[in-house]
């Protein structure tokens, strides 16, 4: 008893230190990050597999390499960066290694193969504890893995060798010196092909890291000047129209070709946020026969009638000439196999004037990618 009760003050004592250590870390010694304009960080990461359909689950892992190029917005004018409390823009390389992560079929177990990755994030500040920072960082980007459905015909968790590479990252960051932080984080990671090659399970982890930071140059003092804001300043009509497809199952050049097309209404809140609702509607190339049944299924999207349509609300946000977009739908018309009666829909654009951008949009069914679709957007 006497040993346990002392084993525990000790934690408590080393507890209380780390608290004092973040919270009293001098603040000349955390300026030179917080204020050098450009920094470097490597992370090393180790995620374990979290498909709850797959039986190898509890036995899945991956390693791997995260880095990075990390841009520091904080002195920017742009409101959002204020609104949302952005710290720095990253570019980065990663590696993964999946050969840990198996997919077993019959009683054969695939390896997952190497994944090699560029990645675009933005650190969010959640909070700010002396020295220490809370940071929320979501990030975007395009990954090469080695194995697929082509390398692997008994397989269907990836159906390409490019896929779609999304991350939610929380992280603590911890200051040890005028140009160096420590980062301990946990990451959600996700890899597919959206539905552009199918079949295409696709990989879902989650990880933990460790890493450090470094600053590269002198500290920036002067803010930026005033923000040039590309976009129409209060409420406005939007229209986007563009085509899209989906792959045929194990084909490798065939695919579901689908014309799509959006209008509706901004509602504008500030030059970062704005609110929408709106109606999408999907163009069918090929419809679903039941009687042609293995050539023309395409999973939740498999729709009787040439037509399909929707009402739908959400929101943008606004970063510079880039606005990701959300909404979430009902089906008005839609007779399909599955008897689907809601849609996810995600987006980027990027306008070259206030009016005139283009646009790609993924159309999902719950967690299910359906098809994605590239375009033009207007807005008056």
């Amino acid at each position: 008893m006497i040993i346990r009760f002392t084993a525990t003050r000790l934690r408590l004592k080393l507890f209380v230190g780390f608290l004092f250590f973040v919270t009293t870390f001098p603040a000349t010694t955390t300026a030179q990050l917080d204020r050098a304009a450009n920094a470097i960080s490597v992370k090393a990461q180790y995620g374990v597999d979290v498909n709850t359909d797959n039986p190898n689950r509890k036995s899945n892992y991956l390693y791997g390499l995260h880095f990075s190029y990390d841009k520091n917005i904080s002195f920017s004018n742009n409101e959002w960066v204020k609104i949302v409390n952005a710290k720095n823009l990253s570019f980065g390389l990663t590696w993964h290694n999946l050969d840990p992560m198996k997919e077993t079929v019959g009683d054969v177990a695939y390896p997952g193969g190497q994944a090699f990755g560029a990645l675009a994030e933005v650190d969010l500040q959640l909070l700010k504890l002396g020295g220490a920072k809370l940071l929320f960082t979501p990030g975007m980007g395009l990954a090469y893995i080695t194995e697929n459905i082509f390398t692997q015909p008994a397989t269907s968790t990836v159906g390409s060798h490019i896929n779609l590479m999304l991350t939610g990252e929380l992280s603590l960051d911890i200051p040890v010196g005028r140009n160096t932080s420590l980062t301990a984080a946990g990451n959600i990671l996700h890899y597919s092909n959206a539905g552009i090659i199918v079949p295409n399970g696709g990989w879902n982890m989650i990880t933990g890291s460790v890493g450090v930071k470094t600053a590269l140059n002198k500290p920036v003092d002067a803010p930026e000047g005033p923000e040039i804001y590309p976009h129409i300043q209060g409420n406005s009509a939007e229209i986007w129209f563009g085509t899209g497809l989906r792959g045929r199952y194990r084909e490798r050049h065939e695919k579901f070709f689908r014309s799509g097309a959006y209008a509706g209404y901004n509602f504008y809140i500030n030059r970062a946020i704005s609110l929408k609702a709106g109606s999408h509607l999907v163009y069918y190339h090929t419809v679903f026969d039941p009687n042609r049944f293995d050539e023309t299924f395409q999973y939740y999207g498999s729709s009787l009638d040439p037509i399909r349509w929707g009402i739908a609300a959400g929101a943008d946000l606004t970063m510079g000439r880039f606005v990701v977009n959300a909404m979430y739908g009902k089906y008005l018309h839609y007779r399909n196999y599955h008897n689907v009666k809601w849609y996810w829909i995600y987006g980027v654009r990027y306008f070259f004037t206030p009016n005139i951008g283009i646009q790609s949009t993924l159309n999902l069914h719950g967690v299910q990618a359906d098809y994605t679709n590239w375009g033009l957007i207007l807005r008056i």
